[in-house]
């Protein structure tokens, strides 16, 4: 399944998908999106999700089949203009979703929720449906189900037909769970966002925007769990991919 904007310009970094999104496109890309009677998966990418997809077949496959992929690190916009390639823009995925969902509620669409446990999803639905009364949300289900009751849950997502399915943590794979199911979905838009999820139950805060903006927000991970220091080896070794790229292209 690709079922991808031809407005939409995608580039190969790295041997990892990344599409070009401005942010003046989102709101018609969004709306055809949900018009065109296709599946269409939107995975936002942060630096180890990228990195991951290097050595993922499996991942890779999930990005490759995604209509949009959306990067959310600094260092992978950093990445692409050393290497010469065309601009890419990133996203703060709680300000990306909050967008999609403004867009969902101008155009009267319909919203199913998929993921955390029960106290957290009903806190995402009653903020959901004070944020955005005009978005009709018509299911949810919590994560972290039995695969003798997955069945159940796709019939359940396949009847509501929602416009689109905003996924939280608890689906075995993430964003490949999705990827492995469209054919058990209707046209639609689906995403996960495990953040989010976090964000609009209230057991997470958004954090500093301007880190965000900065690329500094990875530091105060490590102060949260010191133990993240070592990814500076992941990072190093980044480095040298991009090195060894750059050079190869002269």
């Amino acid at each position: 399944m690709e079922n991808r904007h031809s407005k939409i310009k995608r580039i190969n970094f790295l041997k990892v998908p990344i599409d070009i999104l401005e942010q003046d496109q989102i709101e018609q890309v969004l709306k055809e999106m949900t018009e065109d009677g296709q599946k269409h998966q939107i995975v936002l990418i942060n630096f180890f999700d990228m990195m991951k997809a290097r050595r993922s077949k499996d991942y890779m496959k999930t990005l490759q089949e995604a209509s949009l992929v959306i990067p959310t690190a600094k260092s992978i916009v950093s990445g692409t203009k050393f290497l010469g390639k065309e601009t890419v823009y990133r996203y703060r995925p709680f300000d990306f979703i909050i967008n999609i969902l403004g867009i969902m509620e101008k155009y009267s669409k319909t919203l199913y929720l998929l993921g955390g446990k029960q106290q957290s999803l009903q806190a995402v639905f009653n903020n959901m449906r004070v944020s955005f009364p005009g978005i009709n949300i018509v299911g949810r289900y919590t994560g972290r189900f039995s695969s003798q009751v997955e069945e159940n849950v796709l019939l359940a997502i396949k009847k509501a037909s929602p416009s689109i399915l905003l996924a939280g943590n608890g689906l075995k794979g993430g964003d490949k769970w999705l990827n492995y199911r469209m054919d058990s979905f209707n046209p639609g838009i689906y995403l996960q966002c495990c953040d989010c999820f976090a964000i609009f139950s209230g057991k997470k805060k958004k954090g500093s925007k301007k880190s965000w903006e900065n690329g500094t927000e990875v530091f105060l991970e490590v102060l949260k769990n010191p133990l993240k220091i070592f990814r500076i080896f992941i990072r190093l070794y980044y480095l040298l991919v991009l090195l060894f790229y750059k050079i190869a292209k002269k």
